[in-house]
């Protein structure tokens, strides 16, 4: 039962990012992207093409809404293959997680590493293949740091008001 009821979070956090936040920009540079924690908080359980298979559908799903024909298809399934190779790094016994991963599981310090590695690689891969080019190198660059900054900030809110309900 409980995974009817993160399934039910993952859609919704899907569309306040197509409906709302896909809607936000500064000056072209700044798009912050929340669905990933959907893909961040899913339980380690999971067998690796199983995640990868999910990556890559959840990616497909915002490419089709967001009209960036493989960009976050392609991030996505990157994100979920950098994943799993992250959390023994930041946990001593990975072997006893066994529910979602959030600053509850992982503490906060090692939440904070996960997500902000996680985020960064996930902006940095869309903006590259998005913009196709370094001929603006700086402005990608920027582009990414804000993103994923926003994006950062909006995370963690939303880890503080799940984590507390």
């Amino acid at each position: 039962m409980e995974w009817i009821k993160q399934i039910v979070q993952y859609i919704a956090i899907m569309f306040i990012q197509v409906l709302l936040i896909g809607n936000l920009h500064f000056m072209g540079m700044c798009h912050p992207y929340i669905y990933i924690i959907c893909l961040m908080t899913m339980p380690i359980t999971l067998s690796v093409p199983i995640e990868l298979i999910i990556g890559a559908i959840v990616g497909f799903i915002m490419d089709l809404f967001l009209t960036t024909p493989g960009v976050h298809m392609a991030a996505c399934t990157l994100l979920m293959y950098l994943r799993r190779s992250m959390i023994p790094h930041l946990v001593f016994e990975p072997e006893r997680l066994t529910g979602s991963i959030d600053s509850s599981s992982l503490g906060m310090s090692g939440w904070l590493q996960y997500i902000a590695v996680l985020t960064l690689v996930h902006h940095a891969m869309v903006q590259i293949l998005s913009a196709w080019s370094f001929h603006h190198i700086g402005w990608i660059i920027l582009s990414i740091i804000i993103s994923a900054f926003i994006s950062l900030v909006l995370i963690i809110l939303y880890d503080l008001i799940h984590t507390r309900q």
